[in-house]
């Protein structure tokens, strides 16, 4: 339950950081609240969840608190029978893992999906 209150928070906030992050001129870098924990932490909530993981890659990252982009890993995992997901990030030393999105509304909409990553002009 403690879990679930941390990552609804986040939800929340993140909501309200979208609408701003929007309004950015582009290519300017945003903040967002993400919330983060031991590698334990964040396998509780995915395990507790039924998450299961359904992408995994290797990427970059940026941070205000570093001046080079950071190596890190994220996972993709869903709960086919409720619909929810979450998207999580291990820092390439396998200490910290960080929830960067979740939700209860999983689906795979291709024609959205088509859209949003068109460019808009």
């Amino acid at each position: 339950m403690r879990y679930f209150a941390a990552i609804a928070a986040i939800a929340f906030l993140s909501g309200g950081v979208a609408s701003s992050v929007l309004a950015q001129e582009e290519g300017q870098w945003v903040s967002k609240p993400v919330q983060c924990g031991t590698i334990d932490e964040v396998a509780t909530i995915t395990k507790d969840k039924g998450l299961q993981l359904t992408f995994a890659g290797t990427g970059v990252s940026n941070s205000v608190n570093f001046d080079e982009p950071l190596e890190v890993y994220v996972f993709l995992g869903i709960n086919p029978e409720t619909n929810e997901w979450a998207i999580t990030e291990i820092d390439s030393q396998g200490n910290t893992g960080c929830v960067i999105g979740y939700g209860d509304r999983f689906s795979i909409d291709a024609d959205t999906m088509r859209n949003l990553s068109e460019p808009s002009s």
